[in-house]
C-alpha cells in the first residue's frame, strides 16, 4: 500500500512538473525573444537579461498559481513568488555574465535555462506554492 501511495505521489509531482515546464516554455520563449531583440539592439547581456526575465515573471505567476499549483492568490504568496523568481533572476544573470566570456549572449542564455528551471521549480514548489491542490 505504501508503494502505491508513493507511486501516486510521484505521478502527481510528475504532472505538476510537466505543467510547470509548459508554463516555463511559454515564459522562456518570451524571455529569449526579448533577450534576443535587446541583444540585437546592443544592450549589454546583464541588463538585457534583467529586462527580458522580468517580463516573464507576472505571466509565470498567474499561470503557475492557477494551472500548475492550483492555488488562490494572496499577497504573501505573491511576495514569495517575487522573491523566489528574483533569486532565479540573480542566478540566471550571474551564469550569463560568466558564460558570455566564452560564447555569444543568446547561446549563453540558452545554456542557463535548465539550471534556472530546476532552481525555480524547487523554490516555487517548496516555498511559494507548498501544499498544492492539484
Amino acid at each position: 500500500m505504501e508503494r502505491l501511495l508513493a507511486a501516486l505521489r510521484g505521478a502527481h509531482d510528475l504532472g505538476e512538473m510537466v505543467r510547470f515546464a509548459g508554463v516555463g516554455l511559454v515564459t522562456t520563449l518570451l524571455d529569449i525573444t526579448l533577450f534576443s531583440a535587446l541583444s540585437a539592439a546592443d544592450v549589454p547581456p546583464a541588463p538585457a537579461n534583467i529586462a527580458s526575465y522580468s517580463c516573464g515573471i507576472a505571466l509565470s505567476y498567474a499561470l503557475n498559481r492557477r494551472w500548475t499549483f492550483g492555488k488562490d492568490a494572496s499577497l504573501s504568496q505573491a511576495l514569495k513568488f517575487v522573491l523566489a523568481t528574483a533569486s532565479g533572476l540573480v542566478l540566471s544573470t550571474l551564469l550569463l555574465i560568466a558564460l558570455t566570456k566564452a560564447m555569444p549572449p543568446v547561446a549563453a542564455k540558452i545554456v542557463t535555462l535548465p539550471v534556472v528551471f530546476l532552481w525555480n521549480y524547487h523554490s516555487t514548489r517548496q516555498w511559494v506554492f507548498r501544499g498544492s491542490k492539484l
